[in-house]
């Protein structure tokens, strides 16, 4: 008799062993659905928020290597072309259906080298064609730099480089002809906001 009393209210050892089994499998299941939702969930949420981000107006974009540009007046800008660095970065602004380009990197040749390099990529990569290379532009800043146009049937396309402080800050503009044509001014006013040196 006295070995088979146990005190009222407590639960035989097999219970407990089982209690503490089914604590650490739901504990188990609770990590996985943890890490399933970090794996994949999070994705699906990323993939489903708007790429093309709104931005101030009037304001300096900061796209890298404290090099700064004032997009166009309703300019957007699309968070999955842009990745800005300590030594380089590249911004990518949608205004309509236009997409500019900034492309900011390190560099220690001069600026007719680093035009024709521009114009070499545009051939090769888009199968434009590079017209009214050379052109001269300064920015409000006063760095001179270099412009141009290239086309397609369909779509025009611009593009201005600049060197600085062993930078180039590259800028390339395309879209349908009549589109192109109606964000011209703001599209210049951009590549002449580009400024090196922390944005004020």
């Amino acid at each position: 008799m006295a070995g088979s009393v146990r005190r009222m209210g407590s639960a035989p050892a097999g219970s407990l062993r089982n209690a503490g089994s089914l604590r650490n499998a739901w504990g188990s299941l609770a990590v996985m659905a943890a890490v399933a939702v970090i794996a994949f969930g999070l994705p699906l949420v990323d993939r489903a928020l708007p790429s093309a981000r709104a931005l101030a107006q009037g304001r300096p974009y900061q796209v890298g290597a404290q090099v700064s540009v004032v997009p166009p007046g309703g300019a957007q800008v699309d968070v999955t072309g842009t990745r800005p660095g300590a030594d380089r970065g590249t911004a990518l602004f949608l205004v309509g259906g236009v997409r500019l380009v900034v492309v900011v990197s390190p560099y220690r040749g001069s600026l007719p080298d680093a035009a024709t390099r521009l114009a070499a990529k545009i051939t090769h990569s888009t199968g434009y064609q590079v017209a009214a290379a050379g052109q001269p532009i300064r920015s409000g800043q006063g760095v001179q730099g270099l412009r141009g146009g290239y086309s397609s049937p369909g779509r025009l396309g611009e593009y201005a480089v600049y060197v600085d402080d062993d930078r180039s800050v590259e800028l390339t503009a395309s879209g349908p002809a009549n589109e192109l044509r109606s964000q011209a001014s703001g599209l210049t006013a951009a590549v002449q906001s580009v400024r090196f040196g922390a944005a004020r």
